[in-house]
């Protein structure tokens, strides 16, 4: 027949919550350092297809920050492209 779990004393499972507790902390900014990533990746990703647009449009970024900053001031500007 087998045995039951050896009953913990209150020390040792004050010991045992307490490594869980740092356990899941270190998991969890393990999981921000990944997000992270994540999110600078998918970034890179939406510049690379920003700048693959443009590049089609024959739009340089500086034209486009021109236009972005006269629709700012109210001011208007031809269209680009």
């Amino acid at each position: 027949m087998p045995r039951g779990r050896k009953k913990l004393t209150l020390d040792e499972r004050i010991r045992e919550t307490q490594q869980s507790i740092y356990n899941l902390e270190n998991r969890t900014q393990e999981l921000y350092v990944e997000l992270q990533e994540l999110l600078d990746q998918k970034k890179r990703q939406e510049l690379e297809k920003l700048s693959d647009a443009l590049d089609e449009a024959g739009v340089s970024v500086e034209e486009v920050l021109a236009q972005l900053n006269a629709q700012e001031s109210g001011t208007e500007t031809a269209n680009i492209a």
